[in-house]
Formats: C-alpha cells, sequence, structure tokens
C-alpha cells in the first residue's frame, strides 16, 4: 500500500470527495444524530467540503489516496474552516430538522482548540470497501509529516469512538469526551508538536 500515491485534491474532485464522505460516515454517530433521514445525509455529504473547507481546497491541504480510495481534509496554521450557520447541514422544511442543541456539542469541542498555530485535521475518509489496507493511516502520516515539518501540533475533533486509537496510534492525545444533551459524544484530540 505504501506505492498508492497521494496527491492534492481541487475543487474537481468535490463530488468524490463527497461519495467518500458519504460511505464513509454512514455510521458515524454524530453525523447521523445531525442527519437521521438518509437522504438528507448524502446531500449534504455532496456539499460539505466546499461549504466548510474551501480555505482547505485554496491551500491545497486536502489530499486523496489512489484515484478514489480515500480522503483528508487539513487546515493548515492560520487558516480556519468556515463554522457559521451556512456549513450547518441544510434544515429542509420537508423533512426532520435539525437537532435543537446540535451546535452546543460542537462549540463545547471546539473549546479545547489550542490558541496557538497548529495543523487541523477537519475530516478523514476511506471507502469502507479498502478499510484495513491501512490506508486512512498514510493519509493521516502524510498530513502529520507536515506538522513535524512545521514543527506545529495538530488538533482533531472525532466524532466516532471507534476511530480513537488509529488518532492515539499517531501520537493524539485525548482531550474530554464533550457531550451535551442527546447528543453523541465528540472527542478533541491534540498531538503535541515534534521535532
Amino acid at each position: 500500500m505504501d506505492e498508492i500515491p497521494i496527491r492534492p485534491a481541487s475543487f474537481e474532485d468535490e463530488e468524490l470527495i463527497g461519495t467518500l464522505l458519504s460511505l464513509s460516515f454512514a455510521n458515524d454517530p454524530f453525523v447521523r444524530w445531525i442527519l437521521p433521514d438518509p437522504r438528507g445525509f448524502v446531500a449534504d455529504c455532496y456539499s460539505y467540503a466546499r461549504r466548510a473547507y474551501a480555505s482547505a481546497f485554496d491551500a491545497q491541504t486536502v489530499h486523496i489516496i489512489g484515484e478514489k480510495l480515500g480522503a483528508a481534509v487539513w487546515l493548515p496554521p492560520g487558516v480556519t474552516a468556515d463554522r457559521s450557520e451556512k456549513t450547518a447541514p441544510p434544515d429542509n422544511s420537508d423533512g426532520p430538522s435539525l437537532p435543537p442543541d446540535f451546535a452546543a456539542p460542537r462549540a463545547q469541542s471546539a473549546a479545547y482548540c489550542p490558541t496557538e498555530p497548529h495543523w487541523y485535521l477537519g475530516l478523514i475518509a476511506v471507502d469502507p470497501f479498502h478499510r484495513g489496507k491501512k490506508l486512512g493511516t498514510r493519509l493521516l502520516q502524510y498530513g502529520l509529516a507536515l506538522c513535524d515539518r512545521d514543527c506545529v501540533p495538530a488538533y482533531l475533533e472525532s466524532t466516532n469512538a471507534a476511530n480513537l486509537t488509529l488518532y492515539q496510534r499517531a501520537g493524539f492525545e485525548l482531550l474530554a469526551e464533550v457531550k451535551v444533551g442527546a447528543s453523541p459524544p465528540r472527542f478533541p484530540m491534540l498531538r503535541p508538536a515534534r521535532k
């Protein structure tokens, strides 16, 4: 698997990334709590990367492994995700509305985000058909090499407890388990800077 290339993504890869998100996050407890309707979930996946991480595309820090096996979105120091209301899933009046307290766990998790310069892993998604082949680990290590090059920490907020060991093996430390009301937990994690 080491020979499978990793390349920067562009906005032309948005449909591919949306497909990877819909496959990879279909069982994610937090994401499905926000988007329980399958049609709304899939529709949101196709526009989420551009809505929330246009600045990562501009910085060329969205990475794809292979031609379509997985993707990771990293924000370099000083570049932020769009956490405005427009990044919230659309509230479809024909279907169920968003949970009334969906923003609270995200806001409480963000309180753990370092104030010092750091890289932020916005998301990582691997086609479930290709899981177990270390593709997620390769994508993670590829991004962490950028963190190490810059000698800055890396931060993420996992929405699935099943992924914690992957991040811990890469040096991330669990900062908290954030749970508000009926929301599934979120897990802010930090990997200290390495030289």
